[in-house]
């Protein structure tokens, strides 16, 4: 007798001995037990689930001279030739190949014959999808009003393209994918009936690579076991391309220390192991999975199949959750590249420099940065160093007695304390040069600023806000006043809104605050909001702080439009996504920091004042515009 192969020669013949689906075994045994047999059933499911196998045991239960029965003898007339595919009235089309018009045409004149040795006429139609528009709205009519004698058995991997006319002339049974312990149990049987000697963990590892279908799994455990007389791990991922646990192990654990280098010589390494790139990174997200899915749940015993307990354990110490998804985000990103490119070997390398990098491209990267500068500034305070200022402080109980000293924290000589109440003698004067050392030194804390008086001016202030007298604060400055004239100078035009708030111009902050603006700005341009961005676009950033972003336009159009809530709204939204903190916006009229001049003058470029009507003076204010004389 021929070889046959071992998914052949292990099919299932029965109920009992099919694996998995046990929701659509028990319903299709209760159909047969209560005679309530459809006319049309509908198989859906992956591939290598077993549609077709329950296909044929249905139709030797209905057939069998010893039924209709939900146990099929297997050794009638009927069974053995629906078994070995000889009977005249159990057909299989196959849709992929069978598609056109002409053969449902075929297939309804046979149908209208009465069968020849069975019950019933079974016509099984695998890959129903692949069916041409004309070929389904042939088969409509028989599907809808078949013979007493005629069974529809339609199975499919894509459901989704079946006509509804025809679905809805179906009762559909979903096949899911077996289940890894199933498809080991069932391995070890075939492997013990067929004299293969099998490792546990090599099933696991060929359960795990079939995804859920039985059919590819033993077509895996057969060629394995053609290449070895005892099929190990190791041979199951030689045949498979599958890369090593351990150099896997290692790939991921140098990203995590985010060392390039490394990552780059194990990547050449298993190039030149013949190992393929898609492989790689897919296996490298498969890892990432089990790391992020064993910090969540360490108990989830699918992911000890990419590695053991004690080695996830220690690679999941160099990550964090948010940097494990950004990882995804990345891979994800080149496996998908790696469909349109020629030189897979870039696209790969250029995805390991950024799973290595420090990369804020992407919010979920971001988010990866700023959980591990919390588990850092979580560390330095379970250490007993606190935050003062913006720069880690020791606690006094910590630090020497000179860091405990009030003095040494101030940037001038402490003064003669007076003699309190209980003092028995006068307290000596603290010399001049007390507490400037070398610590005081190292971490001066800057004194409180204060505020300046009505009549003078911050030395930080620009030339025109210095020429012009500080408005007195009263109790109705909260709200904005009207102008008096419709002509305003550069002045009063560039000065903070009414609310009071002021700005240190291009000091402090304001890298960061011009850092969050561009951030803002590319976010809602890939958010689709073009206009907001382009009256956005023209603002430069004046100053930020206490989570108010000051930004200056040109023209007092442009500052009027931001400042509206429409737009002000979704760039401070913008702002929020950036920077993960509310940040308040504030526009103002930034003509260049020119000295203003009085109302009614505007300087030619020769330097003279020329005096202009109000209403030019508006025209040129709106629009940015300057004077040339001629």
């Amino acid at each position: 007798m021929a070889y046959q192969t071992l998914y052949l020669r292990w099919r299932p013949s029965s109920f009992e001995t099919l694996v998995g689906q046990a929701p659509v075994k028990q319903a299709l045994m209760n159909a047969i037990r209560s005679g309530r047999i459809a006319h049309a059933y509908l198989f859906t499911g992956p591939r290598g689930t077993g549609k077709t196998t329950t296909a044929r045991i249905f139709a030797k239960a209905l057939n069998c001279l010893n039924g209709p029965t939900d146990h099929p003898c297997g050794e009638c007339l009927n069974c053995r030739q629906i078994t070995d595919g000889s009977a005249m009235d159990v057909q299989e089309l196959d849709a992929a190949s069978n598609r056109g018009v002409d053969d449902i045409k075929n297939l309804n004149k046979n149908a209208d014959f009465a069968p020849v040795n069975c019950r019933y006429k079974v016509y099984i139609i695998d890959e129903a999808h692949m069916l041409t528009t004309e070929a389904c709205n042939a088969l409509l009519k028989t599907l809808e009003e078949p013979p007493d004698h005629v069974v529809f058995i339609l199975a499919t991997t894509e459901p989704q393209k079946i006509l509804p006319t025809i679905h809805s002339r179906c009762q559909r049974f979903d096949f899911h994918p077996i289940t890894q312990e199933e498809i080991v149990a069932h391995l070890q049987k075939v492997a013990e009936g067929s004299g293969i000697r099998a490792e546990k963990e090599a099933l696991e590892l060929i359960a795990a690579a079939s995804e859920g279908g039985m059919r590819d799994a033993l077509s895996l455990l057969e060629q394995c076991g053609v290449m070895a007389e005892t099929v190990t791990a190791e041979e199951v991922r030689s045949v498979r391309g599958i890369i090593g646990r351990e150099i896997l192990r290692e790939l991921v654990r140098a990203i995590g220390q985010r060392n390039v280098a490394d990552a780059l010589l194990i990547f050449d390494k298993l190039l030149m192991q013949g190992k393929d790139i898609s492989q790689i990174l897919a296996e490298l997200s498969g890892y990432m999975r089990a790391l992020l899915l064993f910090r969540a749940t360490p108990g989830y015993q699918p992911i000890y199949v990419t590695d053991t307990a004690e080695e996830l354990a220690a690679v999941a110490a160099l990550y964090n959750g948010e940097r494990i998804l950004a990882a995804q985000e990345i891979i994800h990103g080149a496996m998908n590249e790696l469909r349109f490119t020629a030189r897979g070997r870039i696209t790969a390398e250029m995805c390991l420099y950024d799973l290595c990098s420090e990369d804020n491209r992407t919010l979920k990267a971001l988010a990866a940065r700023i959980s591990r500068l919390e588990e850092e500034l979580a560390a330095l305070k379970a250490n007993g160093i606190a935050m003062q200022g913006g720069s880690p402080a020791v606690g006094a109980a910590e630090a020497g007695p000179e860091i405990a000293e009030p003095s040494v924290r101030t940037a001038k000589p402490v003064p003669a304390q007076k003699p309190g109440p209980a003092a028995g003698k006068e307290a000596k004067p603290v010399p001049a040069g007390a507490g400037f050392g070398p610590a005081a030194v190292a971490e001066p804390v800057k004194p409180a600023p204060q505020k300046p008086e009505p009549d003078t001016v911050a030395p930080d202030r620009t030339a025109a806000a210095m020429s012009v007298p500080a408005p007195q604060k009263t109790a109705a400055a909260a709200e904005p006043t009207p102008p008096a004239s419709s002509s305003k100078n550069i002045a009063e035009a560039s000065a903070p809104p009414a609310s009071g708030q002021s700005y240190n111009a291009y000091g402090g902050e304001w890298a960061t605050g011009d850092e969050y603006w561009q951030q803002a700005l590319e976010l809602l341009r890939s958010d689709r909001k073009m206009s907001i961005a382009s009256c956005a676009s023209n603002g430069h950033v004046v100053a930020y702080g206490d989570k108010v972003l000051t930004v200056g336009f040109r023209t007092k159009f442009l500052c009027e439009r931001m400042q509206k809530s429409d737009y002000r709204e979704m760039v401070e939204g913008a702002l929020l996504r950036v920077a993960r903190i509310p940040i308040r916006l504030q526009c103002i009229v930034d003509a260049g920091g020119n000295s203003p001049k009085p109302s009614g003058a505007t300087a030619a470029p020769g330097g003279k004042d020329v005096p202009v009507s109000a209403s030019t003076k508006k025209a040129m204010e709106m629009f940015g515009a300057t004077l040339r004389k001629k």
